[in-house]
């Protein structure tokens, strides 16, 4: 079965960061942040398309891998919807070392789950990496 991948990033208090800001440029366009999924992912997951990967998903093998970005205040209902069906299998987080105080949260999409801390990276910038495996225990 594909596994679903979701990368995101996010402020130290849960918000979706500035699309100008100089941290989420880096995000978008360094070969280390989203540009390094893009290249290993085999397809992308498109804001209207959940119905449609609910039934293409368990067709595909497991080396196939969709891939959502959560960078665009529009992009956080796809999460929600991903969420919501259970779908993410592995979630990427990269945290911005500075709080928002407002904005649109994306923690607030987040079902209870248990997930397990694969790896970490830091980068000089101040951004944090955290990759996220869906756990098997309950």
């Amino acid at each position: 079965m594909a596994r679903i991948q979701v990368v995101t990033a996010m402020t130290l208090d849960g918000f979706l960061p500035e699309t100008a800001g100089a941290l989420a440029s880096w995000i978008r366009n360094d070969r280390r942040g989203f540009p390094f999924w893009r290249e290993r992912c085999s397809t992308f997951i498109l804001p209207h398309s959940i119905l449609d990967l609910l039934c293409e998903k368990d067709s595909r093998d497991d080396s196939f891998t969709y891939l959502a970005e959560i960078i665009e205040p529009e992009s956080v209902e796809l999460l929600r919807g991903l969420f919501l069906y259970n779908l993410v299998d592995e979630l990427v987080v990269y945290q911005l070392p500075f709080s928002a105080g407002q904005g649109i949260s994306v923690l607030n999409t987040f079902r209870t789950q248990n997930w397990e801390l694969h790896k970490t990276t830091s980068f000089s910038n101040g951004i944090c990496r955290l990759i996220y495996r869906k756990s098997c225990k309950m």
